[in-house]
C-alpha cells in the first residue's frame, strides 16, 4: 500500500510537468499564431512575464515589428540575462533590425539598436554602419564618441573625403590639433582636394600659433611654410608671412625678415589694411638698423 502511494505521488508529479509543458507549448503556439495573423497585441498579452527563452525572443521580435525598439531591447536584454546562449541569435536579429531602420532613414532607431548591440558585445563590428554612428554623435556634438566610430568606419570606406574631414574636425573640436593635422596631411596625400588643402592650411596656422605661445619657433616656422606652400586659406597667407617675418627678425636675420614683410606688401597691393601698415613700419625699422649697425 505504501509503495502504491509513493508511485501515485511520482505519477502526479510527472503528469503535472507534462500538462505544464503542454500549456507552455500551447501558449507559445497561440502567441505565434496571433502574431502572424496580425493580432500582435493578443500575442503580447500571452507572452507577458514569460520566463521561457523562445517566448521572450518572440516578444522582442513583435515589439521590433511594432516599431517599439525600447520594449524590444528590454525583452532581448531580459532574454540574454535569462539564457546567455541566445546572445548570438539576438545580436543577429538586432543587426538586421538596425540595418533596416537605417535603410528607411530612421537613424534614431538605428543608433539605439546599434548602441545596444555594442552594450551586449563591445567588440561587435558594425562595419560601415560605424559611419552612421559617427555622424549621429557628430551632429550631437559628442566628438569623442564620433572619433571612435569614424576611425572604425575608415576601415571600410577609406576614400570618403567627408568622413576624413569630419574626423579632423572632431579632433579640432576636442583641441587635438596634432591628430587633426595628421589626418588631414595623410588624407591630402591620398585624395588631394581643395577642401582638404584648405583645412590642412587652417590647422597648420592654428598649430603655428600654438607653437609660438609655447616658444617653439622652429616648429611654428614649419607649419607656416606649409600653409604658404598649400596656398590655402588665402586669407591667412599674408598673416603667415608677417609672423615668419617676426620670427626672422627675432633671430636677427634681417634679410629674410624683410623678404617676408615685402611679401605682405605684395599680397596687399590694392588695399591698406593694418597688416600692410605694420609691415611697412617694420621694414623702415629694419632699414634703419641696417643703415646704422
Amino acid at each position: 500500500m505504501k509503495l502504491l502511494k509513493k508511485y501515485k505521488k511520482y505519477l502526479f508529479f510527472i503528469l503535472t510537468l507534462f500538462v505544464t509543458s503542454c500549456e507552455r507549448k500551447s501558449n507559445y503556439n497561440k502567441a505565434f499564431e496571433y502574431y502572424h495573423s496580425l493580432r500582435p497585441t493578443r500575442a503580447l498579452i500571452l507572452l507577458e512575464n514569460s520566463t521561457i527563452p523562445k517566448e521572450i525572443y518572440l516578444q522582442g521580435e513583435i515589439y521590433l515589428n511594432l516599431n517599439d525598439p525600447r520594449r524590444a531591447l528590454k525583452s532581448f536584454e531580459n532574454l540574454i540575462n535569462t539564457d546567455p546562449k541566445w546572445k548570438t541569435k539576438v545580436l543577429n536579429k538586432l543587426l538586421e533590425a538596425g540595418n533596416e531602420a537605417a535603410k528607411k532613414g530612421k537613424d534614431f532607431m538605428a543608433v539605439m539598436i546599434y548602441s545596444k548591440i555594442l552594450e551586449f558585445e563591445p567588440e561587435f563590428d558594425l562595419k560601415e554602419k560605424n559611419i552612421l554612428m559617427g555622424n549621429w554623435f557628430f551632429d550631437s556634438r559628442d566628438y569623442e564618441k564620433s572619433i571612435d566610430y569614424y576611425i572604425r568606419g575608415l576601415k571600410y570606406n577609406s576614400q570618403d573625403e567627408d568622413l576624413r574631414l569630419k574626423l579632423a574636425q572632431c579632433y579640432i573640436n576636442t583641441e587635438d590639433l596634432v591628430s587633426a593635422y595628421d589626418v588631414l596631411k595623410e588624407s591630402n596625400k591620398q585624395l588631394s582636394s581643395w577642401r582638404l588643402r584648405y583645412w590642412l592650411g587652417k590647422t597648420s596656422f592654428k598649430l603655428a600659433e600654438k607653437r609660438i605661445k609655447e616658444g617653439n619657433y622652429d616648429s611654428a616656422e614649419l607649419y607656416l611654410k606649409e600653409l604658404i606652400a598649400l596656398g590655402m586659406p588665402k586669407v591667412l597667407i599674408d598673416d603667415a608671412h608677417f609672423i615668419l617675418g617676426d620670427i626672422k627678425l627675432s633671430q636677427e636675420k634681417y634679410e629674410e625678415a624683410a623678404k617676408h614683410y615685402n611679401k605682405v606688401l605684395d599680397l596687399n597691393k590694392f588695399a591698406k589694411p593694418k597688416i600692410r601698415r605694420e609691415a611697412e613700419e617694420t621694414l623702415k625699422i629694419i632699414k634703419n638698423m641696417e643703415d646704422n649697425p
